[in-house]
């Protein structure tokens, strides 16, 4: 029987990394570039952890709920605070908080905190 090996990139012709090598740690994930490397942005809402992909030029609550995650929100105009989530993985995918969430999060923006009505996705 063929045993086939998956690989990251395996479509695009010299990009190919062996999966088992990377399980193994024969390769460093951090040499991988970005674009081949699984993108998510990983948040916390009332204790219910999520992954949400990334999709550039939507706002965080809108990528969410397009992928059927259970995400609680009210207004979506950054004043109730509904939304508001703490992004543990992938905030570099997020444009810089803007004046709503800054007024509404105040110090929490340090921790983590953000507001998926109003965190727009780069």
């Amino acid at each position: 029987m063929d045993k086939r090996i998956f690989t990251v990139g395996s479509l695009i012709p010299g990009n190919i990394v062996n999966i088992e090598a990377i399980n193994s740690n024969l390769i460093d994930v951090e040499s991988i570039p970005v674009a081949h490397q699984l993108q998510k942005i990983g948040l916390v809402q009332n204790q219910n952890k999520l992954e949400i992909q990334p999709i550039k030029g939507k706002l965080l609550l809108d990528a969410a709920l397009q992928q059927g995650q259970d995400l609680k929100f009210k207004c979506r105009k950054g004043t109730c605070g509904v939304c508001t989530v703490k992004i543990e993985e992938g905030a570099s995918h997020l444009h810089p908080p803007n004046d709503k969430e800054k007024k509404k999060l105040k110090m929490a923006l340090n921790q983590g905190y953000r507001l998926a009505c109003q965190s727009m996705i780069q």
